[in-house]
């Protein structure tokens, strides 16, 4: 089948996942793995058409925090998560729920991850092998083809594309088999990628017409630093602006193209990192990590950590730490 096939038949037993027979059909390319009762709770299923693309739903946890390492073959990859707790290395990202994530393989190095034990992994993904974006899609389009490489790789660090969620979404309870399952997931594939193509030449004419300079990109990128470091303390507009040698509108705007957020959003997805790490690792009372973080008001962090990961941090504290 394809490299993709190879490489889950490969990491699956490592986690702990057997071939649940009766929820697979073998025949039509459909594989269901059942975790076993030892390593957690749940399934990862699969479809694979050819070389060409898998379609993967996951819903399932872990009972204790899961190391993951394995190679990345070539292919191109889109995954929403409703529900996730981890880490992600080279580039270190941090998994949170109702996030859309990008791949692109193909790296020398393996990819690297770790899920907390006890929360829930729901996603839905869609995998694309070079036969599809190279050969397929270029018998297709003919003169009209661009390479989709770069349109992922401009969305790998997290976007908000309601768009493409909707198709995901339609993937993931979509049940049907047979030609009618092959006419389904082949019909979404080429939409998903319509939409990241398009996506990625609309902000290319944008980078045109803002044009981003190497040194803003270096000052910006000191900008980020600085927030890292600062991000529980008030920090104004004119004080970044000094350390970008920019105005505040350039600053605003540039800052947006170049990490995909505004700087408020910025330095709440820091916070709200920071506060899952506390919340795992320490003993530390909600109001003291609200304040740790920055926030004054121990309610108004609990607001902020429901809206960015969809429980309060007692709910995630409690759900992370038993077992």
């Amino acid at each position: 089948m394809s490299e993709i096939y190879d490489l889950y038949q490969q990491i699956l037993p490592t986690g702990g996942f057997v071939l649940d027979s009766s929820q697979s059909k073998v025949e039509e390319n459909q594989f269901c793995y059942a975790l076993s009762a030892d390593k957690g709770k749940g399934f990862s299923w699969h479809y694979f058409f050819e070389d060409m693309f898998a379609i993967t739903k996951q819903d399932f946890y872990f009972f204790e925090d899961f190391f993951l390492e394995s190679p990345e073959p070539e292919f191109l990859a889109m995954q929403y998560y409703t529900s996730v707790s981890g880490e992600e290395f080279h580039p270190y990202y941090q998994l949170s729920p109702n996030s859309l994530r990008a791949y692109v393989g193909g790296k020398q190095r393996n990819f690297q991850a770790v899920y907390h034990k006890n929360v829930p992994i729901r996603s839905v993904s869609v995998s694309i092998m070079p036969d599809f974006y190279h050969r397929y899609l270029k018998e297709r389009l003919g003169d009209e083809y661009i390479d989709p490489q770069n349109a992922f790789k401009r969305m790998m660090f997290g976007v908000d594309f309601p768009q493409l969620v909707a198709i995901l979404k339609q993937i993931q309870s979509y049940s049907g088999s047979g030609m009618a399952a092959k006419l389904f997931y082949e019909g979404k594939v080429l939409e998903t990628l319509a939409l990241i193509m398009e996506e990625a030449r609309q902000n290319q004419d944008q980078k045109k017409k803002i044009r981003i300079t190497k040194e803003d990109e270096e000052n910006l990128n000191a900008v980020a630093d600085y927030l890292d470091h600062h991000y529980a303390f008030s920090v104004s507009l004119e004080q970044l602006s000094k350390i970008a040698y920019m105005g505040t509108t350039k600053l605003k705007i540039t800052f947006r193209e170049l990490f995909g957020c505004n700087i408020s959003d910025y330095i709440i997805r820091k916070r709200i990192e920071q506060a899952q790490h506390l919340l795992i690792a320490t003993d530390l009372s909600i109001a003291e990590i609200s304040q740790a973080i920055g926030y004054e008001r121990a309610d108004s962090f609990s607001r902020q950590f429901q809206r960015t990961t969809g429980l309060l941090p007692r709910e995630y504290r409690k759900l992370i730490t038993k077992g």
